[in-house]
């Protein structure tokens, strides 16, 4: 069962409705997709046909000097055939201009560079020719693919470009009989179903698709823009397909020597696991491209370690393979950066005295699509209270049992039910803060220490002694310079992680104008950290954060009796429907309390809410909220 808020639900129901209240904003674009037209066949003996192509008016410079001068098709040679059909550009007097044959030229996509498995991909990179504001390029291409890429006919078809699109047209035709199984994520098109000859064809078209902004800290576009995903297949037929012959393949030697290496050292099953992973991502280098290049298809494990290079599912059934050697319970994963829900219910629980209302949803599985899980990763159970631990294998460092980029829903790729499963999708609160004993001395040096905790997606359970450098280096810039040593790192059973942090001054406080500035400390792992935008009330797109969080800060700093406070803010509280800000700062001849803690209540903050997300944090950074001034008495 999935657990969000519900207020970050229905916001993010609403991305397409201001998406829609965009349709006829072309005014700022740099260019305008007149027509985009997708379609993909699947023939009875099951390969598949798809072609694109597109009309697209150039209106800025910018348009065909940085944006679209050229395309980029990516294929895989082994299994696909390309042929580009057209590149004709019609210029602003009505002149066409072809592409001539030195436009046309294949490289290796970058992602494939450092790995020889990988070297036969390639990447066409078409050149336009004639552009200038006002013209437009007519362009077109098609890709043959054999049977057995993929398990059936299946894709992804976003519906949302940079630029507006006035009109789009996705065609989808089988062998009559055929099941299709499609739906919209964000999105209610229906298709519209006919026949042609042994055919049946699906079509779904849209006018006047409004443009997606590039803005700060904006999240990929296919998470919240709508999105059509469609597929032939059972979920039956996807942990067969993906694995092959890779999930059964025994362990080559050096992976073999390293499980019985790490089992000699009778650790126990959490340190095992990791040791191994650590091994995995350091040894085998990563190649990062998207697994449906590739046909979601993994390789024996024999060769990720001969070539020592793998995609993210390679590396992750080699790491499950080995946790399975060392007594570990494992098998390899897929997730989802996409969740498509079929019926919804609201509950309500209280929590640290509000009330949180939830949307609950069964785990009703939409269609079977690999397009929907395009991240790998390897699913442990049974270790110490981690009822699931997930392993990342592309990555050297990782700091909790539930990195945040595997979140929703998972696929097993072993076992007897694959059907997706819901994880880390609950509304456990990330916290950082800080809480700080701190004296300043007659001759305005500071000295103290400050504990520092950080929890949820920011834990740092697994790397203690980067979190040591990490909680350290958070308080560098505090007063106005410390030196910090930090101790010894408390792992709670919760996975709160704990440090103290010693600090003295680097040098007394400067004096400006009479005055001394003191600036407070902030929390690491927190809402800070994320250097979340802040000006410009207006948003078109959503802001994500890795799930809810909370910062605080609690500092006493005892004053000499020549040091007196002085500008003390008054109090803020604020609280809306994204979240809550509370900053108090109190100050006598001997002390100045500080208490600060700013609370964003849901994960993925819509444009709706952006006005609010904007007052906390505008309220959250205020320099009289950041800094005391201090004065020394004469």
């Amino acid at each position: 069962m999935i657990i969000r808020t519900a207020l970050a639900a229905l916001l993010f129901v609403a991305a397409s409705v201001t998406l829609h209240a965009q349709a006829d904003a072309t005014d700022t674009c740099d260019a305008v997709y007149e027509d985009i037209l997708q379609e993909y066949i699947l023939h009875p003996d099951g390969s598949t046909h798809y072609m694109y192509s597109h009309k697209l008016k150039l209106l800025t410079p910018f348009a065909f000097t940085r944006a679209y001068g050229e395309s980029f098709i990516t294929y895989n040679p082994q299994w696909q055939t390309l042929n580009v059909l057209r590149s004709v550009t019609t210029m602003k007097d009505g002149k066409k201009v072809e592409s001539p044959f030195n436009a046309f030229n294949e490289v290796l996509p970058r992602y494939a560079a450092d790995g020889a498995p990988f070297t036969h991909l390639k990447e066409m990179v078409v050149t336009h020719t004639g552009v200038e504001a006002g013209a437009v390029i007519d362009f077109a291409y098609e890709i043959d693919t054999k049977p057995g890429m993929f398990p059936g006919l299946m894709g992804a078809v976003r519906f949302g470009e940079r630029e507006h699109i006035a009109h789009m047209v996705v065609t989808v035709k089988v062998p009559a009989g055929t099941t299709l199984d499609w739906e919209f994520a964000r999105d209610d098109t229906k298709a519209v179903v006919t026949k042609d000859g042994n055919m049946t064809v699906y079509t779904w078209e849209r006018h006047h698709i409004p443009m997606v902004e590039a803005e700060e800290h904006q999240t990929p576009i296919d998470r919240y823009a709508p999105v059509l995903y469609f597929t032939t297949v059972g979920y039956d037929a996807l942990p067969p397909h993906v694995l092959g012959a890779a999930g059964d393949a025994p362990l080559p030697a050096p992976a073999m020597t390293e499980v019985e290496r790490v089992q000699s050292e009778q650790l126990p099953p959490l340190e095992r696991a990791l040791a191994l992973r650590r091994w995995v991502a350091t040894r085998i280098g990563g190649m990062n491209g998207p697994l449906d290049i590739l046909g979601f298809r993994a390789r024996l494990p024999e060769e990720t370690v001969t070539s020592n290079v793998g995609s993210t599912l390679d590396r992750a059934v080699l790491l499950s393979r080995m946790c399975r050697a060392a007594g570990i319970e494992a098998m390899p994963v897929l997730f989802s950066h996409d969740i498509i829900n079929r019926g919804m219910r609201i509950v309500s629980e209280e929590a640290d005295g509000h009330r949180i209302d939830h949307i609950m949803t069964e785990p009703q599985p939409a269609q079977a699509c690999l397009h929907l899980y395009p991240h790998a990763a390897v699913m442990c159970t049974g270790i110490g209270h981690e009822k699931l631990l997930v392993l990342d294998p592309m990555h050297a460092e990782q700091s909790g049992a539930s990195p945040s980029q595997f979140r929703g829903y998972y696929l097993p790729l072993e076992g007897d039910t694959p059907e997706p499963t819901p994880y880390g999708t609950g509304t456990a609160m990330t916290t950082a803060s800080t809480t700080s004993d701190w004296t300043l001395s007659d001759d305005l040096t500071v000295s103290g220490k400050t504990r520092v905790s950080v929890d949820g997606t920011s834990s740092m359970v697994f790397s203690p002694d980067r979190f040591r450098t990490l909680a350290a280096s958070a308080l560098d810039a505090a007063g106005q310079g410390m030196k910090t040593e930090a101790g010894e790192v408390n792992i709670h059973a919760s996975g709160e992680t704990v440090c103290e942090v010693s600090v003295t001054s680097i040098s007394p406080l400067e004096q400006r104008g009479g005055f001394h500035e003191f600036r407070i400390p902030h929390a690491y792992g927190g809402i800070t950290n994320l250097g979340l935008p802040v000006g410009d009330m207006r948003r078109t797109t959503p802001v994500e954060l890795p799930g809810p969080m909370r910062e605080s800060c609690r500092m006493v700093l005892h004053l000499p009796k020549s040091v007196r406070a002085v500008s003390v803010p008054a109090d803020l509280e604020i609280s809306n429907n994204v979240g809550s800000l509370r900053s108090v700062i109190r100050a006598d001849a001997h002390d100045v309390e500080i208490t600060r803690t700013i609370t964003i209540s849901i994960g993925r903050i819509m444009p709706e809410g952006y006005r609010d997300l904007q007052e906390l944090l505008s309220a959250w950074r205020l320099p009289s909220h950041n800094s005391l001034l201090l004065k020394k008495e004469e």
